[in-house]
This record gives structure tokens, sequence and C-alpha cells, in this order.
């Protein structure tokens, strides 16, 4: 999410070849935006983490169509904001990687991350691309976010949401831009591949997408 942060992933294909039977045409890549929702936590205590499971927890949907991937991602987007990853299906392979690092590997891994998202507030202006086909959805959307716990240098100390690093960034507001790639099989999060842009205060930008004048 910040130079020094993250979330992670690599495409995977599904192809299933049925003997005798001709390939059914491919679904289109569908499109859902979703215009003017929040998804906020009245609440967020830093001092509260939630376990993380020994087991995956069950998917809500299995089926590789638009409708359950997009509730998959929806449950990650969640997840980010309530700081709380023990109800995420993920595989026990899982990689997650940012701006082209990894910063997780393994369910585990993934999962323990979410207590160091306790500087997220809110993500909006949510959208979603969808390729059915794939197993694949990318989430686009914005969230807030207040760094407030500082050393002596002016930097912060914790709240490294995904990385397992100190932030160097100076404490504030920032809004980060997210373009989150989820690949998702029988209801298992199998990647997770973010690109992600920072700039300083609450709801910069003026949405996304926006038209701006080059700097």
């Amino acid at each position: 999410m910040f130079p020094s942060l993250s979330h992670s992933a690599i495409g995977l294909g599904i192809a299933m070849i049925t003997a005798g039977a001709a390939a059914a045409p491919a679904p289109a890549v569908t499109q859902n935006v979703i215009n003017n929702i929040n998804i906020t936590t009245a609440a967020n205590a830093v001092g509260t983490i939630a376990p993380v499971p020994a087991v995956s927890p069950k998917p809500p949907c299995t089926e590789q169509t638009a409708a359950c991937i997009e509730q998959i991602a929806k449950l990650y987007v969640s997840a980010l904001i309530s700081h709380d990853g023990s109800k995420l299906p993920l595989a026990p392979t899982i990689r997650r990687t940012e701006n082209a690092l990894t910063n997780a590997k393994g369910d585990h891994e993934v999962r323990e991350s979410f207590a160091r998202t306790h500087m997220v507030e809110k993500a909006s202006e949510i959208r979603f691309v969808t390729d059915a086909a794939k197993g694949e959805v990318v989430a686009f959307f914005r969230i807030d976010v207040d760094l407030k716990e500082t050393n002596d240098d002016g930097v912060t100390k914790a709240g490294d949401s995904e990385y397992k690093v100190a932030v160097t960034v100076p404490k504030g507001t920032y809004t980060v831009h997210e373009a989150e790639r989820f690949k998702i099989v029988k209801g298992y999060i199998t990647e997770i591949e973010i690109i992600a842009h920072v700039e300083t205060g609450k709801g910069a930008g003026g949405g996304w997408p926006v038209e701006r004048k080059p700097k």
C-alpha cells in the first residue's frame, strides 16, 4: 500500500476439457460497478487481534461464476477494513505481491498480516472487473489511511499493513489507490496481485478514475 507496504499474486489458468464434447464459448468479461459504497468499521480497536485459524475456513460458495468470485473478493476488502483475516478462504499455497514485490506466502502469513492494517479506515469507489472463465476478478478501490504512531524521527514505527517492515513515511493521512487481482479456485483465493499508488491526504485524487493535468 505504501512505498514499503503491500498485499500479492500470479495468474494460474483453469482449463476444463471434456472428451468428445465441444468447448463451450467463454463468457464475456463482466464489469460490476458499485457506486458510492463505502466499507467502514465503526470502532476498529488497535489492540484487538483476531485469532488465526489453523485450517482455512470453508468458502461461502465454490462455483466458478462471476457472482461467486466477486463475493470472495468482497470478503478480502472487508477483512482489510475490519483488520480481521480469520474468515478468509485462502489456499495453503497462496502468494501475495504488491508493486512486483512478494510480501506474503502461505495462508497463515497472509491471514495474520491483517492485524497490521489498523491504520486503514475506509474503502470506497469499489469496482470489480471479472473473468469467470479464468476464475479471476480485479477490484479497483480507494482506501483512507491515518498513520498516527511515530518515533523520534517523525516516521511511523508500526502500522505496516501487510508488510512486516516499518512504514517510512511521516505520520498523517493518505489515500491509496489500489488495483487487486484475485485468482480464485473453487472458492479459495490462490493468488493476490496488487498495484498501489499513494497520495497525501484523505480522499486525494478527487475520485478514481479521474482526469488530472500533469504536474
